[in-house]
């Protein structure tokens, strides 16, 4: 037994953060050797090679129990059979630990509000609040990745250039089989873009290059054509960190994906190619009203747009 799967069977439950029945998650809060730790688990997809085995006692649906029958229609309760290999395990198990307040709310169940982002908005308050995100060695799991200290096994494709380049790996979100649930991301290597409220007209050239590499690297790799791939960046963002998100078409990504959340690489070029064209000045997206959603128990919502909306001054 390895010393993470020790710490896994560790885990002393407290209690359910979140759950989602229709995307079949589950977020628990618990503790392992008195620290506070988070498992996140899902219901893996079917395995679609073991199809003709379905319906096999042995290999396939068990216990079946008759719920209801209507004319043609039939309910059925049952359990299926699953292997122990990766390719065909039931669920997908991942461990946060020790975990922070901040992964705590993020992963809690939460009242979302739609809210907007003034470029004196961002300047004034939301600045100290990222330069607080970005301090105290929180961002030192991404500088593993890039310094090859930890998941380098794992590389899809690399770009070493300083400037220009950045990491391609699978996200820990994907169970690493299904393709139709395909999900990579891509860490750049520089370090002066923490999110797009940093990019101008200037970035075009380095946006176009990640866009074209990481369409051909995750098309060769995984045989998918470049139609079916879709690549998007979050504000917020989970850290601040310059990253972006690679999914497959398909993949129903749930509130990650959603309007408000997620903005596709090309839009982003776009707008700034128009900023390049019609800016009397030296734009960029700062200089943008944002609209996006937070969740009550983000500290941006409590100590910043909460007490915009009351009239009250915020207090970061």
């Amino acid at each position: 037994m390895t010393g993470a799967e020790r710490d896994l069977r560790a885990f002393k439950f407290e209690r359910i953060l979140n759950q989602d029945t229709g995307r079949k998650t589950l977020n628990l809060l618990g503790t392992i050797d008195g620290k506070p730790a988070i498992i996140t688990a899902e219901k893996t997809a079917f395995n679609a090679a073991r199809a003709p085995l379905f319906v096999s006692p042995s290999d396939g649906l068990q216990s079946l129990t008759l719920l209801q029958k209507n004319d043609i229609y039939h309910w059925f309760l049952a359990s299926i059979q699953q292997s122990t290999d990766d390719g065909d395990a039931a669920a997908k198990v991942n461990l946060i630990y020790p975990c922070t307040d901040v992964h705590i709310k993020k992963y809690s169940a939460q009242q979302i509000h739609m809210v907007v982002e003034t470029p004196e908005v961002y300047q004034q308050y939301v600045t100290k609040y990222i330069e607080g995100k970005v301090a105290g060695g929180r961002l030192n799991w991404v500088y593993n990745i890039l310094e090859h200290r930890e998941e380098s096994e794992k590389i899809v494709f690399e770009d070493g250039d300083k400037l220009m380049g950045f990491i391609l790996l699978p996200d820990l979100k994907w169970d690493l089989v299904t393709l139709t649930a395909l999900y990579l991301s891509a860490i750049v290597h520089r370090t002066d873009i923490r999110s797009i409220r940093d990019l101008t007209p200037d970035h075009i050239p380095f946006l176009r290059s990640i866009r074209s590499k990481i369409l051909t690297a995750a098309s060769e790799r995984y045989s998918l054509a470049a139609d079916q791939l879709k690549i998007y960046v979050h504000y917020q963002p989970s850290y601040y960190h310059f990253h972006l998100h690679v999914v497959h078409v398909s993949h129903d990504m749930g509130a990650s994906a959603t309007v408000g959340k997620a903005i596709l690489l090309d839009e982003i070029i776009q707008t700034l190619e128009v900023m390049r064209l019609v800016g009397e000045k030296e734009m960029g997206y700062r200089d943008l009203e944002i609209t996006y959603l937070l969740g009550e128990e983000h500290d941006l919502w409590r100590k910043i747009f909460e007490p915009l909306k009351e009239g009250r001054a915020p207090s970061i």
